[in-house]
């Protein structure tokens, strides 16, 4: 059986992806573990697109729909972590 080699283009995808998986893991962990998980993802989410803005480079708009749109999963997780000011189990103890 013949193999079908992967273009260039088609693994640099495949890695940006395999890429995009961990490190959203990676975010929704660390913000499910801080005190304040929607107000960790917020702040990172803030400090990505500073750094999209800052960039002088056509396709900003992209760039920054595109760090939007990957925070998108951590920040539902984040919402289902946090805890309304006074209610439920304070994050120290629900550990």
């Amino acid at each position: 059986m013949q193999e079908i080699a992967m273009s260039e283009s088609d693994d640099i995808s495949a890695r940006l992806t395999a890429l995009e998986t961990v490190v959203s893991q990676l975010i929704t962990h660390l913000a499910v573990r801080s005190d304040d998980p929607a107000g960790w993802v917020e702040t990172r989410k803030v400090l990505a697109l500073t750094a999209v803005n800052a960039r002088e480079v056509a396709g900003v708009a992209r760039l920054r729909d595109a760090v939007s749109g990957f925070f998108h999963q951590a920040e539902s997780v984040a919402e289902d972590y946090s805890y309304p000011s006074g209610r439920g189990t304070p994050r120290p103890f629900a550990r």
